[in-house]
């Protein structure tokens, strides 16, 4: 593995393998922002990039097209990446980054806070917010990894849209179509059935 950053004489305290690498991927990422404008339809999604040589920070994650590597969280346009995060095996997402809390709609002064994981897609779409005007917004698209009505609700207030799936049991998702889910019955042609919770529209 390169080392981009001279950390002198050890011992030295243990830290992810980026480390290393100095301010050399903040580098990458401003020129990966710098020579594209993002079109209005983007996703967050985990990328595997390809590792199988000796080192603690690869992970595996059997059935991906690329099950061992190195792991990062990507916001990306047309298979273009404009900005990403570093993640690691046994490494809290966002660890030692302040929390992110969102207001509770109806209430009054209420918050609750974002997992370590939603926390993620805010810090790689907060790079668009300057973006964001009457004339141009975006549309992000997300798996069941990250999706909830708490993160979907704050991204509403900052003028994007959110369409994703949304895990079984998901927190805050509604009761009567979890249970219509599980009746494991098709739903008649055409047809859709829908709640909307805190201003989010939940559907199956």
């Amino acid at each position: 593995m390169l080392h981009f950053k001279d950390r002198g004489l050890g011992p030295h305290p243990k830290l992810p393998y980026w480390h290393k690498y100095g301010s050399i991927f903040d580098y990458l990422r401003e020129k990966c922002q710098f020579y594209w404008f993002p079109g209005s339809r983007i996703a967050v999604d985990e990328v595997m990039l390809r590792f199988e040589g000796r080192t603690s920070g690869s992970t595996t994650i059997p059935g991906k097209p690329i099950p061992v590597g190195f792991k990062i969280f990507a916001l990306a346009d047309e298979g273009y990446i404009w900005n990403f995060e570093f993640t690691a095996p046994g490494l809290i997402e966002g660890q030692g980054i302040d929390s992110i809390s969102v207001s509770i709609p109806g209430t009054q002064n209420s918050t609750t806070k974002l997992s370590n994981t939603q926390a993620v897609v805010i810090r790689l779409v907060s790079r668009l917010y300057p973006m964001i005007s009457e004339d141009y917004s975006f549309h992000l698209y997300l798996d069941n990894l990250f999706v909830s009505w708490k993160l979907c609700y704050f991204l509403k207030l900052k003028g994007i849209a959110v369409t994703g799936t949304v895990r079984k049991g998901a927190v805050g998702y509604p009761p009567r179509l979890s249970a219509l889910k599980a009746i494991n019955i098709a739903l008649k042609w055409g047809a859709i059935q829908a709640d909307i919770v805190h201003g989010v529209l939940c559907w199956l």
